[in-house]
């Protein structure tokens, strides 16, 4: 009975330590599921491990638009302004998410200004991220937990191990292939510059319009966050991004749209002291700047930073 004991208690231990040996290898190079989505995982995994939260100045939010249409790292390097440039947009961040978001700016405590990199087509899904839990993020971002509650994190994302090895498992599929929408491979403030020519890989997607479904509590986000950055004093831009002028010149509901959320969104910067960039009349790009009807490739984003840099500059001058 003792050996059986024995044998047993071993058996468990080396279990045990097998999987205590598996979260720390999955943390290290894996998003752990913190969130209820991938994508978002990795961006509180790059902020924990990569940024100085404390030196924060400009972020940029959004979904994949932002994500991709504007380079934090050209925008660091061409504005006198924007010293210290985190992007913290998710993929598929839609509008009530990003003003989700927005929560975790309490977390800068040098911040100056928010830049809103979005398009219409943001606001057509209401969804928010579900047991979303501001204060937690924010300490886990900041760096503010011991090291027992790191662990505790960790164990407490793996404990379906199975969860987590399919993730794994994904990982490179999705989120590391670069003729992939959702292709994570982070610059130094969380951009991630597209490489993709969907005209030949995805032919919908380059060339397909997009419904103009814009609810109004979609609006109301938008009207929050800016009120939000008004009353804590921070600079508040929202910038309408590029869409392929090819679509918008055939499709009346497009170029409709366009021109329904440029009034509507430039109307909320006036009420609430924020500043309205329409990039998508200002810059004209033609296909060449983007990766599909209104994602941008690395040309497009890092012109548009450049943009964005003078009219900042200018604005706070």
């Amino acid at each position: 009975m003792k050996t059986y004991m024995k044998i047993l208690f071993f058996i468990l231990a080396l279990i045990a330590t097998g999987v205590v040996v598996y979260i720390s290898y999955f943390a290290k190079h894996y998003p752990i599921p913190i969130t209820n989505r991938a994508s978002f995982d990795a961006k509180l995994k790059f902020i924990h491990e990569n940024i100085n939260v404390n030196e924060v100045d400009t972020l940029i939010v959004g979904s994949s638009v932002g994500l991709n249409n504007i380079q934090g790292a050209y925008l660091e390097k061409v504005s006198k302004k924007c010293n210290v440039v985190l992007n913290l947009s998710v993929h598929g961040a839609y509008t009530r998410q990003t003003r989700q978001l927005l929560e975790l700016s309490d977390a800068f405590p040098k911040l100056e200004r928010i830049l809103y990199v979005g398009q219409y087509t943001d606001l057509g899904i209401t969804h928010q991220f579900k047991d979303y839990n501001s204060k937690f993020l924010m300490k886990y971002i900041r760096n503010e937990m011991n090291p027992i509650e790191i662990f505790l994190v960790f164990f407490r994302a793996c404990n379906n191990l199975f969860f987590c090895i399919n993730r794994q498992m994904t990982w490179e599929k999705i989120y590391k292939n670069k003729d992939s929408f959702h292709y994570i491979e982070y610059d130094s403030t969380g951009s991630v510059p597209l490489q993709i020519n969907a005209k030949i890989t995805n032919p919908g997607r380059w060339g397909g319009a997009q419904p103009g479904h814009m609810p109004e509590i979609s609006y109301g986000a938008i009207y929050h966050m800016s009120r939000r950055a008004f009353d804590k004093g921070i600079k508040f831009y929202f910038i309408q991004q590029p869409y392929r002028a090819a679509i918008a010149e055939r499709d009346s509901r497009v170029k409709n749209a366009l021109t329904t959320f440029s009034q509507r969104v430039s109307h909320i910067m006036k009420e609430n002291n924020g500043v309205f960039i329409n990039l998508h009349t200002k810059l004209q790009f033609d296909d060449t700047h983007f990766s599909d009807r209104s994602h941008l490739n690395s040309k497009g984003s890092k012109v548009e930073a450049l943009e964005v840099a003078k009219i900042i500059d200018a604005t706070e001058k």
